[in-house]
Formats: structure tokens, sequence, C-alpha cells
């Protein structure tokens, strides 16, 4: 006999979850839960009015800031992220793929930062 133990990770579309940035670019955020790193915030997910600025730490990145009520507030690198999942999805497994693209990613989860109470915790302290 075989025992064993599952834990399965599967969102739902509303579901408001914390994250972390791994990636900051012209298209967006991607964040990371530490054991799932495919989560993209695009660009018109993010909240109104944004705009991105050179990151003078991480070379090659980007810092997106938030303009409200005359403030700014960035998206750091140590902030927890809350969003709001939109979507889902489980692509199709790649027959072939070559070596130089990135691995397989067996579900992608696109996500919100656009209403009340989401994006970094330090913009609502």
């Amino acid at each position: 006999m075989v025992v064993f133990r599952l834990i399965m990770f599967r969102p739902f579309v509303g579901e408001v979850i914390s994250a972390k940035l791994k990636e900051s670019d012209t298209n967006g955020l991607r964040l990371t839960l530490g054991f799932f790193d495919d989560i993209y915030i695009p660009v018109d997910a993010l909240p109104k009015p944004s705009h991105h600025e050179p990151d003078p730490e991480h070379k090659g990145q980007i810092v997106w800031i938030w303009e409200h009520e005359g403030g700014t507030y960035p998206v750091e690198w140590t902030d927890e992220i809350r969003f709001r999942v939109v979507s889902v999805k489980y692509p199709q497994i790649p027959v072939e793929q070559s070596n130089d693209t990135k691995p397989f990613a067996p579900m992608v989860i696109t996500g919100s930062l656009n209403a009340d109470g989401l994006g970094p915790l330090a913009w609502w302290v």
C-alpha cells in the first residue's frame, strides 16, 4: 500500500493573493510566490495613471510608479504585493522545445493591481 499527500495550488478568478516582485519591464510585472513564478500583471492591469522609470539598482529592469492625488507610489523589489486573479490558463504541453526558450509553464496566472487595496501593502498603510 502506498500512502501520500498531495497539495495542489489552483487559484480561482477573483481571488486576492500576496506575492513578491520577480521581474519588472515595459510589459508589466512578473510576480512570484516562491514555489510558483508564472504570475503576470500586464501594463493595462496596473493602477492608472502609472509610468515607468529605469531602475538604477537592477540593470535592465524598470520601476513602475503609480501617480495618485499628487503622490508617487513605486512598486519596490522588497514589497509584498496583493493582486487579484483575472485569469488562470493551462497552456498546451509543447511536443518539442528548443534549448533557448524559457521553460514550459503548466499554468499561467494573469492578475490585476487596478483596484483599492491591491498593489504593494506599503501603499495602503
